[in-house]
């Protein structure tokens, strides 16, 4: 009896149905085709790839595009460069191989003239390259060059020059002050006329031996007269009158007119005149000796016309 229960209790053997299943088997699952996986993750993967590849295509470009924009107004040749190693097919890229090439050819004529002492050769560059970064430094070339035209010249009409080129120029002001002080000492017409009229006239009273005359032409103390040191009236007629011996009848001097004229003004507004001309001493005598003597003289004279120093070199007689 318990072996009867024991054997009632057992699982069903595999051919006996299966409650719950029609026909008491469980359906057989089909094998999917492994192809649909494949189709399915490439139906995810290609979108996907086309929008990277469109993102990566499309950063390229936006970043080729900058680059691009850097080179606006650039001419450092290494940043070109630069450039054309990263995108050398881009549709900018013949453009920017041109524009490398000009500025190869612009650095080697600048290379030629960055130490030429003619503002000539700066005026040139200035005008092939006019859009150039470099024509500051072509301005400040020219700019000092001419300066210095103007400054060796050293005229009033160099000096205008300089100013009507460059009224805003480094050296503007400069120029102006020189300008001022050189039209200062600019001798005029009339101060050479009275300059002629003071030496002739104290070379007339010299040869005639008339102090009272001579006097009127110089200050009360010359600072030289002859070799004489701080001369006053009574030394200079005392000099001239040894300078006469018994047997001289006559006496003249031929001023040349040669004269050699340098004006200065001091700060206080003070005149000076420094002169250089040539004399012709003519002798009469009843004895022996010069009859003729040829002289240097250097002197000065103040802004009244009256002789503050003299002396007298004999380059000739007979």
């Amino acid at each position: 009896m318990e072996e009867q229960q024991f054997n009632a209790t057992q699982t069903p053997s595999s051919g006996a149905p299966t409650p719950g299943f029609p026909g008491g088997q469980p359906p057989v699952r089909k094998k999917r085709n492994p192809w649909i996986y494949v189709i399915i993750a490439l139906c995810i993967l290609i979108p996907a790839a086309v929008a990277g590849g469109f993102y990566f295509y499309l950063n390229q470009q936006v970043s080729e595009q900058e680059a691009y924009e850097l080179l606006n107004n650039n001419e450092t040749i290494e940043d070109y460069e630069n450039y054309l190693n990263r995108y050398p097919s881009s549709h900018h890229a013949d453009e920017v191989r041109e524009r490398l090439q000009k500025l190869r050819t612009m650095y080697g004529d600048w290379q030629r003239i960055a130490n030429s002492s003619y503002a000539s050769d700066f005026e040139r560059f200035r005008e092939n390259y006019p859009q150039s970064l470099l024509v500051k430094q072509c301005e400040l070339k020219i700019d000092s060059l001419d300066w210095e035209t103007a400054k060796k010249l050293n005229t009033p009409e160099a000096l205008a020059d300089y100013m009507e080129k460059h009224p805003d120029g480094r050296y503007a002001q400069d120029a102006s002050q020189v300008q001022n002080t050189l039209e200062k000492s600019i001798v005029t017409p009339e101060e050479r006329s009275q300059i002629s009229s003071a030496f002739h006239g104290f070379f007339q009273a010299f040869g005639e031996n008339d102090n009272a005359s001579l006097f009127t032409y110089i200050t009360p103390t010359m600072t030289q007269f002859l070799s004489k040191k701080n001369a006053t009236k009574a030394d200079v007629g005392d000099i001239i009158n040894r300078t006469y011996s018994s047997d001289i009848e006559n006496c003249s001097f031929v001023v040349n007119d040669d004269y050699q004229i340098k004006k200065a003004v001091d700060e206080q507004g003070n005149t000076t005149y420094t002169v250089s001309f040539s004399v012709d001493q003519h002798i009469e005598r009843t004895g022996e000796g010069k009859t003729f003597g040829s002289y240097t003289v250097n002197a000065t004279l103040n802004g009244e016309m009256k002789i503050s120093s003299l002396t007298m070199k004999e380059i000739s007689r007979s």
